[in-house]
């Protein structure tokens, strides 16, 4: 007999618009899992006690290491190199380890669904309560006697709470930086009863020990993300994204163009003499930070400045007529 009493109203009956959703499915298949009994749950913890014990003893794992299935199991490897005895130990281990996890999704589900009303969408809330009901799996030691589901509510919850923290964000925020988040704002409200007002950038930086400059960072993190696709218009005809400008951006083909632009500036300059296409180059600043004068050209050649205007002219007059438009090539 399924116990759905603890859990409120089954999954197996989500809202009309989660029905024919993919939510809706979800909320269906894990619905397919039993819940597991005070007994078989006993028995379950006992199959891992001993597998953990096999493990460890193959492994000669101190004996402070937890019993759990990450710091036993984990810490095997490649278990086919141990002996029959241990891969037996490490399979079946690994199956109970599943069965947890199958029999706990509809708890997961239960906790993702309390908080559906934060405007996160449920499939990512529910992706969130499953890597909790997983870290909750792997940190379990059956040896301590304590009911899998009370351990594993805290740790869903807790990355529930995370993905809240989080928001619909298109970058996730990676967990440390989500607790400084969270931290940030227990000190600014604890702040603000005290003082009567927003604390100052410096006043967090100071109670939190941090830089003025990370507690910016830190804010701007913490910013929900705007949409492009937000209408600005009620008939949805203009977006928010449509009024943005690319002022001073480049285009997209930019490098592209780019990369051309330098491959026929090379092919022009190959029309040129060696002193031709020197003295072209560096009074435009091909290749160069900048532009050079006729007088850095002349003390450089040793010529005057008015020889080294002449080539350049040369040099000109020679691309035109090979060329129709030599000036674009150059900025001119």
């Amino acid at each position: 007999m399924q116990r759905t009493d603890r859990l409120g109203p089954s999954p197996t009956t989500p809202n009309d618009g989660e029905r024919d959703s993919l939510v809706g499915l979800y909320f269906r298949d894990a619905s397919r899992y039993e819940l597991l009994t005070d007994g078989a749950e006993r028995r379950l913890s006992r199959k891992l006690t001993l597998c953990y014990r096999i493990i460890s003893t193959e492994l000669a794992l101190p004996e402070e290491t937890p019993q759990t299935f990450r710091e036993t199991v984990g810490s095997l490897g490649d278990a086919c190199g141990f002996s029959p005895r241990c891969r037996r130990a490490f399979h079946l281990a690994t199956a109970c380890r599943r069965k947890l996890i199958q029999s706990n999704l509809r708890l997961a589900v239960h906790i993702a669904r309390r908080y559906g009303h934060h405007g996160i969408p449920m499939s990512d809330l529910i992706q969130d309560a499953n890597v909790g009901l997983i870290k909750a799996v792997e940190r379990f030691d059956p040896t301590r006697g304590f009911r899998f589901s009370t351990y594993a509510y805290w740790w869903i919850s807790e990355e529930v709470k995370r993905c809240l923290q989080r928001g619909t964000r298109l970058v996730h925020t990676p967990e440390n930086v989500v607790d400084e988040i969270r931290l940030l704002h227990k000190m600014s409200l604890r702040m603000h009863q005290s003082l009567g007002r927003t604390p100052s950038q410096s006043e967090l930086a100071r109670e939190m020990e941090a830089s003025p400059s990370r507690i910016g960072e830190l804010r701007a993190l913490a910013a929900r993300e705007l949409s492009t696709d937000v209408p600005l218009l009620e008939d949805g005809s203009v977006t928010l994204g449509d009024s943005l400008g690319a002022a001073g951006q480049m285009e997209p083909d930019h490098p592209m163009s780019d990369r051309d632009r330098r491959r026929t500036v090379t092919s022009m300059l190959g029309e040129l003499t060696d002193r031709e296409k020197d003295i072209l180059s560096r009074r435009y600043g091909l290749g160069l930070p900048e532009p050079e004068t006729l007088q850095v050209i002349s003390d450089d050649l040793g010529i005057s400045r008015e020889r080294v205007r002449q080539i350049e002219k040369t040099a000109l007059r020679k691309l035109q007529s090979r060329f129709e438009t030599p000036e674009d090539a150059f900025g001119a």
